[in-house]
């Protein structure tokens, strides 16, 4: 990301993500899933973004305190919060330097921040609520460091990779040994109100050890939602929304009409797993259904099973993969040194005739002709 200090950013732009587009992230199948989905009756209203959040416009804002005075930072620090994550009141424990930053990234209904700062007390009081009680419910996501959080009496203690669930409009006070160092994703209250079967005490606070299987689906979901949702359909990304409230629904414990909403958005966000997987061991020429089967714990027929909710089989997924791997290879400065043939090597294709034939097939040329400079012959189906 872009650092820009001492002042707030906004613009379009789009996160890139470690993993190459159409390999990860969002997949293909999100279309088929989108067109399935509809009338299939998930058992809760469907929401609308709030007007503060235009479906279609994307924002992505920095602050830092790096350009600020010393004696201006945590006052800055302060309203900055309140601006951009929640109505709170940090307390400094001592003086000297202090250091912040916050990312925040909007689109329709996608909000995340990234926070990183030197540690403190931070609190959200009654008062606090009262001022500006939150439309949303959070999703904490603990990086690097150790940190705790105390509502309702109930005190938890996160670690990284470790994850929480929570509701802002019930005081709660946070604290760590040394710095801040978290991603805040925030759903819509609404949304996954419809979907929980909530008590007069309201939604207490879900920690999700990092170990646990159903936190590795969310996180999965949530980061193709941030690094794909640009390239989204309205249709695909209110099914994205769906699959999200489904997911934390079922961690928290949904009701039994929920059940089955939340085993189909269960399976979506593994068939997302799994081609995540695929696309980072594709350069493995022996790579396998039974070997990626195994890695999940699947059965081969579960394996093919999860597929068949994409446009795409496990082998075409692969191939399609190791198709566009090739192409951006082929077109990098780094793999100059590389020949056509080795290319098609690296990629993971075992024989110089299947990755000439599959790539000429695809885009209507030859390797040879693509490094040349040369425009397909045609666009490649999606």
């Amino acid at each position: 990301m872009d650092v820009k200090h001492g002042f707030l950013k906004c613009r379009n732009r789009s996160i890139r993500s470690g993993t190459p587009r159409g390999t990860g992230g969002y997949p293909r199948w999100i279309i088929r899933a989108a067109r399935d989905a509809h009338g299939a009756g998930d058992g809760a209203p469907r929401t609308r973004a709030s007007p503060d959040r235009p479906r279609g416009q994307a924002m992505f804002m920095r602050w830092s305190t790096d350009e600020l005075p010393q004696t201006q930072r945590f006052e800055q620090w302060r309203e900055a919060c309140r601006q951009h994550v929640y109505a709170l009141t940090p307390e400094r424990r001592a003086r000297g330097a202090f250091q912040g930053s916050i990312s925040r990234h909007t689109r329709g209904g996608l909000d995340v921040t990234d926070i990183r700062c030197d540690g403190h007390l931070v609190r959200r009081s009654q008062r606090d609520i009262d001022e500006r009680p939150g439309d949303t419910y959070y999703i904490y996501l603990q990086g690097q460091g150790r940190v705790w959080i105390e509502q309702q009496g109930q005190r938890c203690v996160l670690e990284s990779g470790d994850m929480v669930i929570a509701d802002p409009n019930i005081p709660f006070s946070t604290d760590t040994d040394r710095v801040f160092d978290f991603r805040l994703w925030r759903v819509e209250r609404r949304r996954l109100q419809s979907r929980l079967r909530l008590g007069s005490a309201g939604l207490a606070m879900h920690r999700i050890d990092r170990s646990c299987a159903e936190r590795d689906l969310i996180t999965c979901w949530l980061d193709g939602l941030l690094h794909h949702h640009a390239g989204l359909s309205a249709a695909n990304s209110e099914l994205a929304q769906e699959t999200l409230h489904a997911l934390v629904a079922g961690v928290i414990g949904a009701p039994a009409p929920m059940q089955e909403p939340v085993r189909r958005a269960r399976r979506r966000a593994l068939l997302l797993r799994v081609q995540g997987t695929v696309a980072q061991r594709a350069g493995e020429m022996d790579l396998t259904p039974e070997r990626i089967a195994s890695a999940f714990g699947l059965s081969l027929r579960a394996l093919h099973q999860l597929f068949a909710l994409s446009d795409l089989s496990f082998n075409e997924f692969l191939a399609r993969t190791r198709l566009e791997r090739a192409q951006a290879m082929l077109r990098s400065a780094s793999c100059l040194h590389l020949s056509t043939a080795e290319i098609g090597f690296e990629a993971g294709f075992g024989e110089v005739s299947t990755f000439y034939r599959r790539f000429k097939q695809r885009y209507g040329i030859t390797p040879g002709e693509w490094r040349a400079g040369l425009a397909p012959a045609r666009e490649p189906a999606r």
